[in-house]
């Protein structure tokens, strides 16, 4: 509309030049946004290069026109140039916020360019508007650094909630829930080798009933943190209620599974856990596990076969690592999925 204006009161080729411009930059802005927006639904994060650059050249071409359009001395022009740079400097506050100092340099190209062209329009008057000037910035410095500091802000929380409601609170080790969502996002494949351990403590009710529950929690973080030593950094460890626990592990065959659940196993009972007082208490754990593809096609039908395995485990003697592959028809062939 400025530019229109321009067009119509001047006649000045700079404004048909202006016009071009503008309309280059609006349509490379909008085969940007189509680009990041399919790269986005294909499940991917867009790079923002390219709009980062033509946002900067989009806002050093509305301070050009802004100065162009203060030094030329037409009223009409100057109010709507000024009109417009104020009303630009809100949306790139907010919408740039997330990066304080690119949303700083925008506001300054579109800002400065208008300062120093009422300071060159010869319009004694217009020299008010610089010491009006670092308020203003400092202002939108402000604004800026408010709306980053409630994003992280909200970010932080919005992480937190997440933890809280994906973690156990007593061992810190992931619980059901987060557990679920894992198993969730994984995608099995033939290719991609996966087991899951069910794993359940021997003994952990009569110390939690005759040492009290402060005793099991103890017991409890205890057995998380040595089972946590045992593991890889990308395998996956819950609690999934009371004393039951789950791991999963991928990328590791089948036949090496086994000699992980007997570790588990000895790293539990090897050592007494010492209780608060000095009271000393031993524990044992069983394991049933399952690996995918070979014992499972699915995530959930993985996790039913390696609760099998684990009910033959506790009945086999406690203590002991059972494979839902391995487990003999009589013991298994009722309980397996038809």
């Amino acid at each position: 509309m400025v530019i229109a204006v321009g067009l119509f009161r001047t006649g000045n080729m700079v404004f048909w030049l202006f016009a071009i411009s503008e309309a280059v930059l609006m349509s490379c802005r909008f085969l940007d946004w189509q680009i990041r927006d399919r790269t986005l639904r294909g499940g991917n994060v867009p790079t923002i290069d390219r709009s980062v650059l033509f946002s900067t050249l989009w806002c050093a071409q509305q301070g050009a026109r802004a100065f162009t359009i203060m030094i030329g001395n037409d009223l009409v022009l100057g109010v709507l140039a000024a009109t417009l740079v104020m009303a630009m400097i809100g949306p790139i506050c907010a919408r740039n916020y997330a990066a304080p100092r690119f949303a700083f340099m925008l506001v300054l190209l579109c800002d400065l360019p208008f300062v120093l062209g009422a300071v060159a329009s010869g319009e004694p008057w217009f020299m008010v508007i610089v010491p009006m000037t670092p308020a203003f910035l400092l202002g939108a410095m402000q604004i800026i650094s408010n709306f980053h500091r409630s994003m992280l802000l909200t970010l932080g929380m919005q992480a937190k909630a997440i933890h809280l409601a994906q973690h156990d609170a007593l061992t810190g080790i992931l619980n059901r829930q987060g557990m679920d969502d894992a198993l969730i996002q994984i995608t099995p494949s033939p290719d991609r080798q996966m087991a899951l351990l069910c794993i359940d403590l021997d003994g952990f009710k009569d110390i939690n009933d005759k040492h009290g529950h402060g005793a099991g929690d103890i017991l409890l973080i205890e057995v998380a943190k040595r089972m946590a030593a045992q593991l890889r950094s990308d395998d996956l460890l819950a609690r999934m209620g009371g004393d039951e626990f789950m791991a999963v592990v991928r990328g590791m065959a089948p036949e090496k599974v086994g000699p992980l659940a007997d570790r588990l196993i000895a790293e539990v009972a090897r050592h007494p856990f010492t209780l608060e007082g000095g009271t000393v208490v031993q524990v044992g754990a069983s394991i049933g596990f399952a690996c995918l593809p070979e014992d499972a096609v699915t995530t959930v039908e993985l996790r039913l076969r390696a609760d099998q395995a684990l009910y033959a485990a506790k009945h086999a003697g406690k203590g002991v690592g059972r494979r839902y592959g391995a487990l003999a028809p009589t013991a298994a062939g009722e309980r397996r999925p038809k």
